[in-house]
């Protein structure tokens, strides 16, 4: 009987820049992810982290794109890659935690 042949898929590495740990998610969810939390960020600098999960959701509904996984998990892992990459940053004002793209 023959095997099934092995479908593998790319993987990125996100890295946490708080604890230096990594994890690997799949490229295309990472590209998605990445396109739209800079969508975001783009047109509405400064939001909190619950704002640009909004924001991914709406790119997601404008896009017709159907993610079944958390949407939050991802956006959360990506997000803070693309901090340790310096694509974006996080910053406080008046006590809130915020984030915009880097200048």
């Amino acid at each position: 009987m023959a095997k099934a042949a092995k479908t593998t898929t790319q993987k990125t590495e996100c890295i946490n820049p708080n604890t230096g740990n990594s994890m690997f998610i799949d490229a295309d969810t990472y590209k998605l992810f990445q396109k739209a939390i800079y969508h975001t960020l783009k047109a509405t600098p400064g939001i909190s982290f619950s704002e640009i999960v909004k924001g991914v959701n709406k790119c997601f509904k404008v896009d017709k794109v159907k993610f079944t996984k958390s949407v939050s998990w991802y956006a959360v892992t990506v997000k803070m890659d693309m901090e340790v990459k310096k694509v974006i940053e996080t910053y406080t004002e008046k006590g809130v935690k915020l984030h915009r793209l880097k200048k």
